[in-house]
């Protein structure tokens, strides 16, 4: 029986096809070695001298973890205050989910965190001081602006503060903004979360606690604001109240005097119309001194509760940043090496053939 040789496809390799492609391979590697040892070699030492130059300091994570609880509805109470025209107690979730989150990082309440007086390292000094010092923003966005590293804040009032000051609070106030999250700690959490990433451990540490505090004052103020609008008239109805009452009791008491010198049927009986209209202005005053702490106790009830559920950790965790760009100089050296080579070896002329 004859012996039939089986014809290879052209899209098949033979066992000789993958020897012949491995030496080829290995050849090339061999005539390249310098180009594909020195081009990684080159791109390494680029990219270390750009981590070099464009180094980036350490950052330092500081986070809390809260819960804010809504306070409690006036409950009757606001029905006198609807009498009042002032309408009922302010709704408790105004600020809910998104829309507080958006509150936390907007504007005012970072301008508000920048400009409040602490004692930092043992001295009184306006926030927003202590972070340009140590924010970083003069190496980075104000190199270009020396004349701003000297600048000093001089009240916390924002409505004191020059064109100039504005300008340089505002730029504050985003890089602030953009350095602090929000957002809730868990899907099925109710707990929320407050971080920063800073350059100083201090100052991140200081910025999350003063933000939470800042935010829980502006927060507790919008959701009281009707009711320390109530509160604000029925304190003035009584001062006004005790003034006439003041003046009403003066009078009773001279009537009273010339009664009892002065024998006149009429003046006994103004004397009595006085001390009853003293008497019912005596019962107001009182009623408006019983509404007005009705109304303080109310305001407590409404404030919102904020329970911080972790506090800052003592050290911060740090975060350093990897030479990054090193590896991706030697990753890009290595791929123009093997690119290099695969030309080289693609068009490099065939050898002639030898005749015999």
């Amino acid at each position: 029986m004859a012996n039939t040789v089986r014809q290879v496809p052209d899209d098949e390799l033979t066992p000789q096809d993958v020897i012949e492609k491995v030496q080829l391979i290995k050849t090339a590697f061999l005539k390249n070695w310098k180009v594909i040892i020195l081009l990684p070699l080159i791109g390494f030492g680029i990219g270390y001298g750009l981590d070099m130059v464009l180094k980036t300091p350490n950052e330092y994570e500081a986070e809390v973890v809260f819960n804010l609880g809504g306070g409690q509805s006036s409950g009757g109470f606001g029905d006198m205050a609807g009498l009042l025209g002032l309408g009922n107690a302010p709704d408790a979730n105004i600020f809910t989910g998104e829309n507080f989150f958006y509150f936390v990082k907007s504007r005012p309440v970072i301008e508000r965190n920048l400009l409040k007086e602490l004692e930092i390292n043992g001295t009184k000094t306006i926030l927003a001081n202590f972070y340009i010092d140590s924010s970083g923003i003069k190496e980075k966005e104000w190199e270009k602006n020396p004349e701003f590293h000297t600048f000093k804040f001089t009240t916390s009032d924002p409505k004191k503060v020059d064109m100039n000051g504005r300008i340089i609070l505002n730029q504050l106030v985003r890089k602030a903004a953009s350095a602090t999250e929000i957002g809730p700690l868990e899907r099925k959490s109710s707990f929320s979360k407050l971080s920063t990433k800073m350059e100083n451990e201090h100052l991140a540490g200081l910025w999350v606690t003063s933000l939470l505090s800042t935010v829980e004052e502006m927060y507790t103020e919008n959701q009281t604001q009707k009711t320390r609008k109530q509160l604000r008239l029925l304190e003035s109805r009584r001062d006004s109240l005790g003034r006439v009452l003041g003046v009403a009791e003066n009078r009773l008491a001279r009537e009273m005097d010339i009664s009892a010198q002065v024998y006149d049927p009429t003046v006994k009986v103004s004397a009595s119309r006085m001390e009853k209209k003293s008497t019912f202005l005596q019962q107001m005053y009182y009623e408006a001194m019983a509404n007005a702490e009705k109304m303080r106790v109310s305001l407590v009830r409404e404030a919102p509760l904020f329970t911080e559920i972790e506090g800052i950790k003592t050290p911060l965790d740090m975060t350093s940043v990897t030479q990054t760009r090193a590896k991706i100089g030697a990753l890009i050296g290595l791929f123009l090496a093997l690119v290099f080579t695969y030309l080289r070896t693609v068009l490099a002329p065939a050898p002639k053939k030898v005749q015999d």
